[in-house]
């Protein structure tokens, strides 16, 4: 059998790696990737950025030439341009050379990921114009913030990665502005959340304007000077000398056109990762599939599902049967002093979704109240007549994410709030009190 996995990344890489292990000699792989790196961190670089990782290559967890020496030639630089699923072949160019090929396969495996949205007035280049994507990026980003000449800092898009980064160039005391186009900043989560972040940005020295737009740029010989913004009718400009767009994604996959895809272009899959064609499957930020909470599709483009779908797709490959995976949509954020996590459904998406829900939200101690005073917050959204938990939030300081877990791991299994009361969760006064703010809040949903 021979398998072609388009993109070198977490999904590709994963089913690869899976797949080589079960089935060894028996299968044939080659992986072509646009870029230069393969099976890299892309969520740590932000962390790369800000100096608390030092060197680029640590996000690296191999490099092309380890994987062929395993067994799984990597061509590097090499973009599918196009594919024909009647015939079962790839049109590939070299990218350094120029030269097209046709490459066929039994199996074709995509994972191309996901790629920064490039709209007008991000559409041309300019020499201080930056997007993250890759390790490489992070480099440039960082020389840029090394260079003390460089002191205004613009961030459009106030995602996950734009407000790490905007972190990232305060630690080198740049003035930082994040302009985002929504009302709040993480716009899937509820507003009380975006907020609490909001002032925390604000509190260490980021200028956060929500409901603005950056609709022009001013450059001299290539390079922006200042970023025009509006906002209803009124506009300001903001001095430029590094600007990050961090405006969105989206997914890589117009080389294939007879495959089923959403609206922003990700190929639909179902849970064995198998897109509407035969023997094409998906996986990753170029793919979409169903929630384990609603059974719609969830645009959900982070590492770790990648890592899980690639590897179901490596056993599927392999003949193994994979171990099961329910899509919830899980995040969490670290920014400056204080941490959130989401999984789940937040109460504005439940109301959106049109689901008979209530809403219950409390303020806790992260610790026992005689060892530390870090308090924080946790919000849950549960089914009005089951009870069964849909989503929640957690935000504040202290052990913030692991209880966002817990919530997780009790969504995926179908608990009620009142199963998650009376969990037996570990205890130490280090780690919570003799009630942890988890059990308090699910005891306390009417």
């Amino acid at each position: 059998m021979k398998v072609v996995i388009i993109g070198g990344v977490a999904a590709g890489m994963s089913a690869a790696s899976k797949l080589k292990r079960n089935l060894k000699d028996q299968v044939d792989i080659i992986v072509y990737e646009k870029g230069g790196e393969v099976s890299y961190g892309a969520c740590g670089i932000p962390f790369y950025i800000s100096d608390h990782i030092k060197q680029g290559k640590e996000l690296i967890a191999r490099t092309a030439e380890e994987f062929s020496q395993s067994g799984i030639p990597i061509k590097t630089y090499h973009e599918v341009l196009s594919v024909d699923t009647d015939q079962k072949t790839v049109l590939v160019k070299n990218l350094h050379t120029g030269e097209e090929f046709t490459d066929s396969y039994d199996k074709l495996v995509i994972g191309s990921g996901a790629a920064v949205r490039h709209f007008p007035p991000f559409d041309k280049q300019y020499e201080n114009l930056f997007e993250i994507r890759d390790v490489a990026d992070g480099t440039r980003v960082k020389t840029a913030l090394q260079n003390e000449n460089n002191k205004n800092v613009v961030i459009v898009g106030a995602g996950f990665i734009g407000l790490e980064v905007s972190e990232a160039c305060r630690r080198y005391g740049k003035e930082v502005t994040i302009v985002e186009l929504a009302d709040h900043i993480l716009s899937s989560f509820d507003e009380e959340v975006s907020e609490a972040l909001e002032g925390e940005l604000e509190k260490n020295g980021v200028v956060v304007k929500t409901g603005w737009k950056v609709t022009s740029l001013k450059e001299e010989n290539g390079h922006i000077t200042k970023a025009v913004i509006q906002k209803g009718d009124v506009q300001e400009e903001l001095p430029v000398d590094i600007l990050i767009n961090s405006a969105g994604i989206a997914p890589a996959t117009a080389f294939i056109q007879n495959v089923e895809k959403a609206k922003n272009g990700a190929i639909l899959v179902n849970e064995r990762m198998e897109t509407s064609v035969p023997d094409v499957y998906a996986a990753g930020d170029c793919s979409i599939m169903k929630s384990a909470i609603t059974g719609e599709y969830m645009y959900a483009p982070l590492g770790t599902n990648a890592n899980k779908q690639g590897r179901i797709i490596g056993d599927i490959l392999g003949g193994v049967e994979p171990k099961p995976f329910k899509l919830i949509g899980s995040s969490a954020l670290r920014l400056f002093g204080m941490d959130a996590a989401k999984v789940g459904l937040s109460e504005k998406e439940a109301k959106a979704k049109g689901l008979d829900y209530k809403a219950h939200a409390i303020t806790g101690n992260s610790y026992a109240s005689y060892y530390g005073t870090e308090k924080l917050n946790i919000k849950l959204i549960y089914d009005r007549e089951s009870r069964k938990l849909l989503g929640a939030e957690t935000y504040g300081q202290g052990i913030v994410v692991p209880r966002a877990n817990y919530y997780a791991i009790a969504i995926y299994s179908g608990l009620t709030v009142d199963e998650m009361g009376f969990m037996d969760l570990c205890y130490s006064p280090p780690f919570s009190g003799v009630w942890d703010a988890a059990l308090i809040a699910s005891n306390t949903a009417k």
